[in-house]
């Protein structure tokens, strides 16, 4: 595996980027058709591109299920249309658009809003299901768009998954990988990254070091970092999140050029919480 520093300035597959303060419809830039699954892992803004993409499959007339393999805070009341958490996962009655689906309550029940969430949750938190329960989910609702939050990051810019991360469901049709570009330019430390320490053993870089474009790469294409667990018929999609939307980051094309070069079908820019769609985009020639 090459280090941090030798990913850097091959040239693009296929570049895009659309023009002046417009964006590409997640849904389009995804190629997603009504009834797919999508894992989300990574890290810097899993929750928040889930319910970008609810609310995208409403905009198209499609129904959207949220729900998880790991733990989530539980969505606030109106959110969706039907909130399950009950050990009966694949019972969802009645008219409904959008679902979210757990198995349990996890502790204490808090409705105190969780702050600064893009998706209205409260401190409450729900267990999610096993990657077998969810591909149940998905041949029972097989119409619907199933959006499942496969990692957990701590609510940090970056990580390395641990031994049993990601739990990625079998029947994912897309992943995708996040790491959030605002960590570039800063310190390679426990304030931005979860799980420090195997971040550096994975890029060569060590905790303490200023985070780089080659740091970013180099921990996406890892077959231990960003790479790891996706089924092989899933197509692997690097999503580059950002906080503000009026333009892609200045490294995000660099980046995004030698993610679709060293592995990657599609990379992709976004700022989630100012947009609903891409900022800007790269796809091998595959597809």
């Amino acid at each position: 595996m090459a280090g941090a520093k030798g990913l850097v300035g091959r040239r693009p597959t296929f570049v895009s980027r659309p023009p002046s303060h417009q964006t590409m419809s997640l849904l389009t830039t995804l190629s997603l058709p009504p009834g797919a699954c999508v894992a989300v892992v990574g890290a810097g803004g899993k929750t928040a591109l889930c319910y970008r993409l609810v609310q995208a499959a409403v905009a198209q007339h499609q129904r959207a299920i949220f729900t998880t393999t790991t733990r989530i805070w539980r969505p606030q009341d109106g959110v969706f249309d039907v909130l399950n958490s009950g050990p009966e996962v694949l019972a969802l009655d009645g008219a409904w658009r959008t679902a979210c689906v757990a198995k349990a309550v996890d502790g204490e029940v808090n409705l105190t809003p969780v702050p600064d969430s893009f998706m209205p949750v409260v401190q409450t938190k729900l267990m999610g299901l096993t990657p077998t329960e969810v591909c149940q989910l998905h041949a029972h609702h097989s119409d619907a768009l199933l959006v499942v939050e496969a990692d957990g990051a701590r609510g940090l810019q970056l990580k390395a998954p641990g031994e049993h991360e990601p739990q990625i469901p079998a029947c994912a049709d897309v992943v995708c990988v996040l790491i959030h570009l605002d960590a570039i330019g800063q310190r390679l430390d426990e304030r931005l990254a979860h799980r420090v320490e195997r971040i550096a053993q994975l890029t060569g870089i060590s905790p303490g070091q200023t985070i780089t474009p080659a740091l970013v790469i180099a921990l996406m294409t890892h077959a231990k970092g960003g790479l790891k667990g996706i089924p092989t018929q899933a197509r692997k999609v690097a999503v580059l999140t950002q906080r503000t939307g009026h333009a892609p980051h200045p490294n995000a094309d660099t980046i995004q050029r030698a993610l679709v070069d060293h592995g990657f079908d599609l990379a992709m820019s976004i700022a989630p919480r100012a947009g609903s769609g891409a900022l800007s985009f790269q796809k091998s020639s595959k597809l």
